[in-house]
Parts: structure tokens; sequence; C-alpha cells
């Protein structure tokens, strides 16, 4: 079976319109990227295709079956939409986490705090992970290290997350580390979904990596939205904090895909940890719906109105914040809002079957 050595996909030359795409003239040459590949590589084209759950079954089972090391990749400014709630089920304690995109965070971040947030969070959660990295492939953070470790692990590692966490970005940079050789490196965007199947790279002596599929649940804000809107949500660039105080009976919709309603409590400041690239505005909460009803779509982006159908709906979670608990508000696919330990009763809207949290503070 000859397989895209960018997703992993089938390679087949009957059908342009599925994925696996390859003139028939080039589906012998070595290293070939089907068409897919090729376009977000060259052009930065990208064409929806949805991985079967059937494929992701099968990918996890085999790492079960072979008692492999799952490296658990999660983005750091996504935890609540990217870890893997049921990872002990297929890895036990044979797991590590990843804690990618680490440069995204302000540049003043502690990342020793971060750690040990991520340590804690582990243990709340019950996750059996034995280690805890954090990692740039962008900026080659954490890298090293990470590597020497792997390098001490005999059999099969799999490296597993949501959609769009930098899997495959992670194991270009670990590999350029290491000088493994190869085609081509794996294809990666900004966009979740773009490996499509599992993709093994020989180490010898019986090792070997596995890149896999991309988990998309359907309960992140990403996953409701157009190319266009994503490069606005998902951030590349380190994220500026913006502060809003906020009173009673005051609101803040960060782009029009979720908003904070302050229902009780004196002024306190809320600080929103988000692309750079999504306008937060203030209004308040009796005129919040109407504002939304009438500019979402427009001016008030994203979404825009290709996207709307996806996020029209919203429901409301209310939060009673407690006097000296610093917490974060989370929206899964999308980022948090900080609150600073004053009393206070909130309420977060956001589309209908998107997950959202309270949890301690991160930074």
């Amino acid at each position: 079976m000859k397989v895209c050595s960018g997703c992993g996909e089938e390679l087949q030359s009957e059908d342009p319109g599925k994925a696996g795409y390859v003139p028939a003239h080039r589906i012998d040459e070595p290293g070939v990227l089907c068409r897919r590949c090729y376009r977000i590589i060259h052009y930065q084209e990208i064409a929806p295709a949805a991985v079967p759950p059937e494929r992701l079954r099968g990918v996890l089972a085999r790492a079960k079956q072979e008692r492999a090391l799952v490296v658990q990749v999660v983005d750091i400014l996504d935890w609540t939409g990217t870890r893997i709630p049921d990872l002990n089920d297929v890895a036990g304690e044979r797991q590590w986490l990843v804690v990618h995109k680490i440069d995204l965070l302000p540049r003043e971040t502690n990342y020793d705090r971060v750690r040990r947030w991520f340590e804690r969070q582990l243990r709340r959660e019950g996750f059996r992970a034995q280690r805890v990295y954090l990692a740039s492939a962008h900026k080659g953070i954490g890298i090293p290290g990470l590597l020497a470790d792997l390098n001490r692990v005999d059999g099969a590692v799999y490296f597993m997350g949501a959609a769009n966490t930098g899997k495959s970005s992670l194991l270009n940079a670990l590999m350029g580390a290491a000088e493994i050789s190869s085609d081509r490196p794996l294809t990666t965007s900004r966009v979740p979904g773009t490996t499509l199947n599992a993709v093994t790279i020989d180490r010898g002596e019986g090792r070997k990596w596995v890149d896999t599929p991309g988990i998309t649940a359907g309960y992140r804000v990403v996953d409701r939205l157009c190319p266009t809107c994503l490069r606005a949500v998902v951030p590349v660039q380190p994220i500026r904090p913006r502060v809003y105080s906020l009173e009673t009976g005051q609101s803040i919709w960060l782009g029009g895909l979720a908003r904070l309603d302050v229902l009780e409590g004196d002024r306190q400041p809320f600080v929103c940890f988000l692309s750079n690239r999504v306008p937060i505005h203030r209004t308040n909460v009796l005129r919040a719906q109407p504002f939304f009803e009438k500019h979402a779509g427009k001016d008030l982006v994203p979404p825009c109105e290709r996207c709307l159908a996806g996020v029209m709906t919203m429901a409301r979670t209310e939060w009673k914040l407690e006097a000296g608990e610093k917490v974060d508000l989370a929206v899964a696919g999308l980022g948090w809002v900080s609150a600073r330990g004053r009393v206070a009763r909130v309420g977060l809207s956001v589309p209908e079957g998107v997950e959202t949290e309270l949890r301690p503070a991160l930074v």
C-alpha cells in the first residue's frame, strides 16, 4: 500500500474528490505527496477532509496492543479542548504529556509555574502521565530535552492529541534535531485535521515514532469555523493579555464566539487570553444579545457569515467566584478569561455544545 508521505493517507488516482488523490503518472515516485498536501504546502490551500472514526479507533487499538508509550500533545492555550479524557484506557501509565506551542504565552510567563500547574491538573483529573514537557516546535523550546528522553525509549512511541495541537510540527522538529532523514517533512497547517492516517517514522532496532490523526470531538469553537475564521482564532504570535474592568450589568464579547456577563459583583479586572486577532467588544447585559443578533458575522467577527449557523445558538453557564481564588473561565478552542480573586457571579455564553470550565488560574 502506497501512502502520502505528508498526511499518511492511502494514495489513489481514481477520484480527485477523495483524500489521497495523486495523478497516476506520479503515484510511484518516492516521497510523493497527495494533491491535498501539495496544495497545503505550496499554496496554503485547505481542502476539508474528515478522518473516519473507525480509523481513529484502529490507531488507538494498535497503540494499546503494542504497549506503546503514548505522548499526549496538548495546546498550551486550550487544555480544555485538547486533552484526551480517556487516555488512561489506552496507555495506562505509559504516557507523557507535551504542552505544545509554549511560545504563544506572554513573554513574561514563568515556565516553571506553568509546568507545576499542569502537573497538579493531571493529578486533579486522574491522568497517569509520568512526565510533563513544555515545548515549541516553532522556537525549538524543549526539543533537545524531549528528544534525549525519547532516545531512551524502546519500541513504539505514538504521538496523540486533538486536531491542530501541532503533533506533526513537533515530530518534524524532533526529526530535525535527531538528524533523521526523510523524503519529505510531515504536512502541517494552521487548521485542524491535516494528518489523515498514522504516519510511521522507523528509527531502527525495533523503535518507531507514529504520528496519528488529530481527534476532533466537536466541542471546541475551532471545530465550527471555516479556514478564514480559523486564521483569526488560532494564534501564531505570542498573545497579548487584554484587561477589562467590569462590574454588575456589564458584558464583553470575544469576537462573536463567547460572551462574559457580570451578573453580580463589584468592579474588578478580567484578563482575556486569546488570539490577538479576535476583537473584544464591551457592552452591557441587556444589550448584549440584541447586539449579537444584529452584528454577528458583520461587525462582530469571527464568525463570518459562512460560519454563523454553527455558533448562533448560545448556551450560558453561571459560576460564583469566591474571594481570594484566582480562576480561569475557559472556552474550548478559543482561550480563557481570568478573574483575579474577588466575589462575583458571572455567566459565560458559548455556542451550544462547546465545552467550558472553571479552573485554577494558569498564569
